[in-house]
């Protein structure tokens, strides 16, 4: 090894940055964006069920009428009878 700075310089790799096309940069941009939707998505809508839920018990749960109104539209819905 020797002194002069020309030399080590000379010895070490030069790295270039890689330059992406307009299309791989679409792609990583679609990839991240679908990450943080996905992300989103798993953290909000149990939060919105939640958030329901507590709505429909602060007002004293739900009214026995609509209850079997949605037992009769399913049972229309499926063909079953009572």
């Amino acid at each position: 090894m020797s002194n002069n700075p020309a030399d080590d310089a000379a010895a070490e790799p030069v790295h270039v940055k890689e330059s992406l096309s307009w299309g791989e940069k679409r792609d990583r941009r679609r990839r991240r964006r679908k990450l943080f939707e996905e992300a989103l998505g798993w953290i909000l809508v149990p939060a919105m069920i939640y958030g329901g839920y507590l709505i429909v018990q602060s007002v004293g749960g739900i009214p026995k009428e609509l209850q079997d109104f949605a037992v009769e539209v399913f049972n229309a819905l499926t063909g079953a009878r009572t």
